[in-house]
């Protein structure tokens, strides 16, 4: 066996391995969503809630998930100022519980599938890892419009820590995506150009 089918049968295998490895980000997308989506800070930029997707999907209690002062105010002004809890309720019927929200398990498909895809069809998992991405913007404005329906102005909403590790693992799993997608281009340019130098 020559030295240059040595060489390309471990270029194809590397290439191969590499393929596998880029479903990888995408599956680590599931796991960082362990961690917050967003969080909600008071007037002095103290977080008082961290929700992930997995509690944002399967309802919120916020007299278990907001920290101190937040906690304390709750339940004063569950004692002695009901006229605001009820106008809380104009936007969350159940306050303090936060309506579970199931559609959030859509995101953790889509990387579930954009992981699939990295082995089946690159372009797939791109466009799976997108949608997926875009899923994730659209619930933080929703977490967002709710907490400004609510009508406290010293809440802010700020991605959490979650969300930003799952957006930097998606577009490292579209660069290798990408790169798989590349590849076979560039052989097939390189060897074009080897015949004609032959034939000239």
């Amino acid at each position: 066996m020559s030295d240059n089918t040595t060489k390309k049968n471990k270029d194809e295998k590397a290439f191969s391995l590499f393929k596998k490895i880029t479903a990888l980000p995408y599956l680590l997308v599931i796991f960082a969503l362990l961690m917050p989506l967003a969080n909600v800070s008071c007037s002095e930029d103290q977080v008082i809630a961290a929700p992930n997707v997995y509690e944002l999907a399967s309802g919120l209690d916020l007299e278990q998930s907001l920290k101190e002062p937040a906690l304390g105010l709750l339940k004063k002004m569950e004692a002695g100022n009901p006229a605001a809890i009820e106008k809380f309720r104009v936007n969350m019927p159940n306050f303090p519980k936060l309506e579970p929200m199931p559609a959030l398990y859509a995101i953790l498909l889509g990387a579930f599938l954009a992981a699939v895809f990295a082995w089946i069809s690159p372009l797939g998992s791109i466009a799976m890892g997108m949608l997926t991405m875009v899923a994730m913007g659209a619930f933080f404005m929703k977490i967002t419009e709710i907490l400004s329906n609510m009508g406290i102005p010293l809440l802010s909403v700020g991605t959490g820590l979650g969300y930003s590790a799952a957006v930097i693992l998606i577009f490292i799993g579209t660069a290798m995506n990408l790169a798989t997608i590349i590849r076979p281009i560039v052989i097939e340019l390189k060897a074009r150009r080897a015949q004609k130098k032959l034939k000239g």
